[in-house]
């Protein structure tokens, strides 16, 4: 095994560039929308977001109550009350990286009780204060704000990134 400090091997890097016994690039740009939406390293995160509202949404209107499915309901709908609807606000006002992993996370959070509460209240107005209800607006949120935060993104400019 060798054992090589970070120092020492970024300095053998940058010997081997000048004596151009390797070339480093910078990750290519996806020239469309289409193509970046099909890199899925970049946007995995659009279709985490999308699996965990439509799953929800099939659990609920399921009434899934047998203890599998009971706890796949638990999870995914944590995620979507509590934190997909926020995370992809976040990305839709701060598209870069221009606000941390912790203040992320936090207005994460924060967004998505607050996108909670305004559907529940707006629900609460008439008739239809139901928990299937609740979920399918915070789904169909989740499906409108998604490909909107992957845009975002994807128009950001990269060098900051």
């Amino acid at each position: 095994m060798i054992e090589v400090s970070d120092q020492e091997l970024l300095l053998l890097i940058k010997q081997m560039q000048s004596r151009a016994e390797i070339r480093l690039y910078l990750p290519a740009r996806a020239s469309s929308f289409e193509e970046y939406l099909t890199s899925y390293w970049e946007t995995w995160w659009v279709y985490l977001a999308v699996i965990v509202a439509v799953s929800e949404s099939f659990l609920v209107f399921l009434e899934s109550q047998t203890e599998p499915l009971l706890f796949l309901r638990v999870v995914f709908g944590v995620g979507l009350l509590g934190f997909v609807p926020g995370y992809l606000t976040v990305r839709i006002l701060f598209p870069g990286r221009q606000i941390n992993v912790l203040e992320q996370l936090l207005l994460s959070v924060f967004l998505s009780v607050l996108v909670s509460i305004t559907v529940g209240v707006v629900l609460g107005l008439g008739p239809f204060f139901l928990p299937s209800y609740n979920t399918l607006l915070i789904s169909l949120y989740v499906l409108a704000a998604a490909p909107i935060a992957a845009y975002r993104t994807y128009r950001f400019p990269m060098a900051t990134q």
